[in-house]
């Protein structure tokens, strides 16, 4: 008997792995916040990003019960519409919940695969629609689109956008006509931690950036600029390197800074380790060309960490809340600004640190966006 309350949800990547950031920290904010209401499947496969080894001590193809969620791993050779079938006769959802748009073994293939088998299909294209996004291997990307209107792959499928951006990009995509709903993305849950925040002294900034390390990420743009920001300056970088050959040139530009600049690469840090970060510097600071949603900056702003980001995400009017700054992407504006706060002092800066987490109180309505989840699964 189909229940009203399975969701299937297919991923290419999920914890313990990490490495593909933002759409794992979708899903995992999602079924933590929602478990109470909805009953969760994962299907995933059974290695992290760029990984050419399984994870340790992980059973694959079977189910695995947990907490907030069931979940089964899958090696390469059960990723076939078959084993999908099979997978679908086993948890009889009432939703399929996509999140991807161009991955062939968890997006397309199930799609193909369990299309029209009296089951509702969800799409969250994940900032994949993007115009940076889209870039990358653009001859191949708009090959896929014209084949998939011209066979009507996704007639029928509910899209989720994380914002009003992401839907007028699905919308240049695909038409006026698809079915979207536009609710964001659920911020972490955590408990409220009392954070020991470092003290800012005048003359100094440690900034934080927590990305990818990939050219849309645009990290490149941000260690330059360091070069014309007189303070004192610490830039801690985290994330997976996701382009060998774009961080090199990065390691080139980070060796020829000043000595008031000095760059650390944290290396990867699991995001149940991510919190403690904040406490130990004083602003996240995102250069990306492409942000659908940003879970680092939104985690910024819940743990009173101030940002400093491009007009490429949809948070906005931080500056209104003391809660940072959203700028175009040109280099003296934001050297501006660090230097801006780089001259504040510890009670100066504290009404900023406050204002962060206001701006996240007030524009992360978490009740409602959970209500709008449970209506579209509904």
């Amino acid at each position: 008997m189909k229940s009203n309350n399975n969701i299937l949800i297919f991923i290419d990547w999920f914890i313990p792995g990490y490495k593909a950031g933002g759409p794992i920290r979708s899903v995992l904010n999602l079924v933590q916040h929602l478990s109470g209401r909805l009953n969760f499947h994962i299907v995933t496969s059974d290695r992290d990003l760029g990984d050419k080894i399984p994870y340790l001590n992980i059973n694959t193809n079977k189910w695995i019960n947990n907490s907030d969620y069931s979940i089964i791993y899958l090696p390469k050779n059960k990723q076939n519409r078959n084993n999908y079938k099979k997978i679908l006769n086993e948890v009889n959802p009432n939703f399929i919940y996509l999140n991807s748009l161009f991955s062939f073994k968890f997006s397309i293939l199930p799609l193909l695969s369990l299309k029209n088998q009296n089951t509702n299909i969800i799409l969250s294209p994940r900032g994949m629609l993007g115009e940076s996004s889209l870039k990358i291997k653009l001859v191949k990307k708009n090959i896929f689109f014209f084949f998939s209107k011209l066979v009507r792959l996704y007639s029928d499928v509910i899209w989720i956008a994380s914002s009003e951006i992401e839907k007028k990009e699905i919308i240049s995509k695909f038409g006026k006509n698809v079915n979207i709903k536009v609710i964001p993305n659920l911020p972490i849950k955590h408990n409220k931690l009392k954070l020991n925040y470092i003290d800012k002294v005048e003359g100094e900034i440690h900034l934080l950036c927590i990305c990818r390390i990939s050219p849309i990420k645009n990290i490149e743009f941000l260690i330059n600029l360091l070069e014309k920001v007189a303070a004192n300056v610490k830039l801690s970088i985290v994330g997976p390197i996701e382009n060998s050959s774009y961080w090199l040139e990065c390691l080139k530009d980070i060796k020829a800074l000043k000595n008031n600049v000095e760059v650390i690469y944290l290396g990867e840090i699991s995001p149940n380790n991510i919190a403690s970060l904040f406490e130990k510097h004083h602003l996240l600071v995102s250069s990306s060309f492409n942000e659908n949603y940003g879970h680092s900056i939104v985690e910024a702003l819940s743990y009173g960490c101030p940002v400093i980001v491009s007009n490429n995400t949809p948070w906005r009017k931080l500056a209104d809340f003391f809660a940072g700054n959203n700028l175009e992407l040109d280099a003296q504006l934001y050297v501006n600004k660090i230097q801006d706060y780089a001259k504040m002092d510890n009670v100066t800066f504290l009404k900023y640190r406050i204002g962060a987490n206001d701006y996240f109180k007030k524009k992360i309505d978490l009740d409602v966006f959970k209500e709008n989840y449970i209506q579209v699964f509904s």
